[in-house]
């Protein structure tokens, strides 16, 4: 379905979103312990390396698909859902994992009660999900492009 991407949604996910990605990359990579917490160690174990490095190159193939394909189908709103929808289930998956290690680690799933880069870490991706999801109901969209064409 080809459509213009209204503008908030096209800076968002072909340049805001990219850069938190980007972020993610690198401190996967570089600062594990803004992932890991404060009273993990100072050298991760092999297997928290594996899984961060692994999760780097997912944020990273993610930067890609939103810079370079994005541009590439500025009008195809079905390719646009397609990723925001791969995206989305990353974001949720991300999410329910925040509940149960920062949730464990603290005794409490509520948020607002884990340590500042926790919160933060959680609210950024939460707020994305909900704008990804905003996008996928066809919030703000053109007439017409509310459900998806048969």
């Amino acid at each position: 379905m080809t459509t213009k991407i209204p503008a908030p949604y096209r800076i968002f996910f072909t340049t805001i979103d990219p850069i938190l990605a980007i972020s993610g990359t690198l401190t996967s990579l570089f600062a594990p312990s803004l992932i890991l917490g404060p009273s993990a160690p100072k050298l991760p174990t092999p297997e928290s390396t594996f899984l961060l490095q692994s999760s780097a190159g997912f944020y990273a193939a993610f930067v890609l698909l939103q810079v370079f394909l994005l541009r590439a189908r500025p009008h195809d709103l079905t390719v646009w859902r397609a990723l925001e929808a791969s995206l989305l289930i990353t974001d949720i998956f991300i999410v329910v994992a925040s509940f149960g290690f920062y949730g464990s680690k603290h005794g409490t799933a509520i948020p607002f009660l884990w340590k500042v880069e926790e919160i933060g870490n959680f609210m950024i991706t939460a707020g994305v999900g909900v704008i990804r999801a905003l996008f996928l109901l066809g919030v703000g969209l053109p007439s017409g492009t509310k459900s998806r064409s048969k």
